[in-house]
């Protein structure tokens, strides 16, 4: 309640300004279903995320709140979940409240919002938005070369539900002092943190050199490490990127070593090339900050006007008593043939941290336009590894009509013989209507049942639960 006042009187105060702006945005999600492996009856639950931002000349505040209702007290909750100011002027920036803030690349600190992303977890099965960031306050200076910035807060455990206590949501409390100065083309920085909570306080500092060698070269390197604590630990990242003419090259290393900051609030580089193909993105590789080294290598090559190759190699050891090295290799082909816009992947890996050997994934999505304003996307996806001597299958298969950019119906089916998700073959049915009602207004439904597994976004893995039964969606923007 007291979010909500502070920004009715923000609001109050300046509502008679002409220049004034008041906006928001609305993510409602109704289910009727069941988790199949959660042995409960089918119940109906309702979550509502809802966001109101006000502009001002150079300020601006953004509040919201968001609640989820069950048949079950002890999941349910309404919470004014973040209020933020925000305010600039020549080179001057202040921020209270709640906000984001990212260190290093996530190095030391990442806050995030992943837009969309409704998380449930399976231990505490009650439903919240997927996002992390800091309650507390910042400042900062920024000239044409050099920049200070300090920042302290409380930053938000998101694995831990709104429907449990505030101290043990944002149980890491922070202070952060960052400097950084510019010289020829070149960025050096450095940034000392403390963290504190119930288990320590922790000391932590960061330099980073980064800059552009030429036109078609620039790079990037940072170290960080404890400091003053008995649990030693490092992070060490540098990456390289170099483009000219129709080719691109990029190449990224590192060796993190103990370098879990509190409840993890630091998400360093993953170094794990991101898939938008379902059978990748659900095999992906969790980075493991506590030990691990590795590096990442990509290529691009712009064929022509309208195609394009991609090449990728990725390499991340965990040392486990023994080292476990986690290697993928993935090419892909995306072209335009006749307004027809097609990819095709292949894919090989090795993750022996789950058991998948010899993984071979290869699919294509092929879209096809007809008439003005139809379409249908096509998705056509395998995987197969052996675990433990018995060779697994995953298929994906999915048809998507879509009609005037506004319209969606699509079917999905998955099916797969994986012994770590069914005990016998499993097929998975579902179908998808969205519909756009108009600029502001987007709904969707969801009937039949979900493959869950690990999902990554923008560089951050969480879980997506099985679900069966119904879903409805609706985006709304005013």
């Amino acid at each position: 309640m007291r979010y909500v006042l502070i920004f009715i009187a923000v609001i109050t105060l300046s509502f008679n300004q002409a220049e004034a702006q008041v906006s928001g945005t609305s993510l409602m999600e109704y289910q009727y279903g069941e988790l199949p492996t959660a042995n409960e009856d089918p119940f109906n639950a309702l979550y509502n995320k809802i966001n109101i931002n006000y502009r001002y000349q150079k300020l601006k505040v953004n509040s919201g709140f968001q609640y989820y209702l069950t048949p079950y007290s002890d999941r349910n909750y309404i919470e004014p979940g973040w209020m933020g100011l925000n305010y600039r002027s020549k080179g001057w920036e202040f921020k209270a409240g709640n906000f984001n803030e990212t260190i290093g690349r996530g190095i030391l600190l990442r806050s995030y919002e992943i837009q969309g992303a409704v998380i449930e977890d399976i231990s505490f099965r009650s439903k919240q938005y997927f996002y992390r960031d800091i309650m507390g306050a910042s400042a900062g200076y920024r000239h044409k070369k050099y920049a200070i910035k300090a920042s302290y807060g409380f930053v938000l455990n998101n694995l831990i539900p709104p429907t449990d206590s505030w101290q043990n949501r944002r149980d890491d409390e922070i202070a952060a002092l960052s400097a950084e100065y510019k010289l020829l083309k070149q960025t050096i920085s450095g940034t000392y943190m403390r963290l504190s909570n119930k288990a320590a306080t922790s000391d932590y500092a960061m330099t980073t050199l980064n800059g552009r060698l030429f036109s078609f070269l620039n790079y990037y390197t940072a170290y960080a490490t404890t400091v003053n604590s008995q649990s030693k630990g490092h992070a060490l990242y540098a990456s390289l990127n170099f483009s000219l003419g129709k080719i691109g090259l990029s190449a990224e290393m590192k060796n993190y070593d103990n370098f879990v900051i509190g409840s993890g609030i630091n998400e360093p580089p993953a170094l794990v090339k991101e898939h938008s193909y379902r059978v990748l993105n659900r095999s992906t590789h969790v980075l493991q900050p506590d030990n691990e080294t590795g590096f990442q290598l990509e290529a691009f090559y712009q064929a022509s006007d309208k195609t394009l190759i991609t090449l990728n190699h990725t390499v991340a050891n965990n040392d486990i008593g023994k080292t476990l090295t986690y290697s993928e290799w993935f090419a892909e082909v995306s072209s335009t043939i006749n307004s027809t816009d097609a990819k095709l992947f292949i894919d090989y890996a090795n993750d022996p941290l789950k058991g998948e050997m010899d993984r071979i994934s290869a699919g294509t999505n092929i879209d096809v336009p007809f008439k003005t304003k139809q379409g249908v996307l096509i998705e056509l996806e395998y995987q197969t590894f052996d675990r433990s001597d018995k060779s697994n299958q995953n298929y994906v298969g999915a048809l998507t009509f879509r009609y005037d950019s506004r319209l969606f119906i699509g079917t999905l089916s998955e099916w797969s013989n994986d012994n770590f998700v069914t005990e016998t073959d499993k097929l998975w049915l579902s179908g998808t209507l969205r519909y756009k009602l108009d600029q502001k207004h987007t709904i969707q439904l969801f009937a039949g049942e979900r493959r869950g597994g690990p999902a990554c976004s923008a560089g951050v893995c969480y879980e997506v639960l099985d679900f069966k039964g119904v879903e409805l969606r609706w985006n709304a923007r005013f």
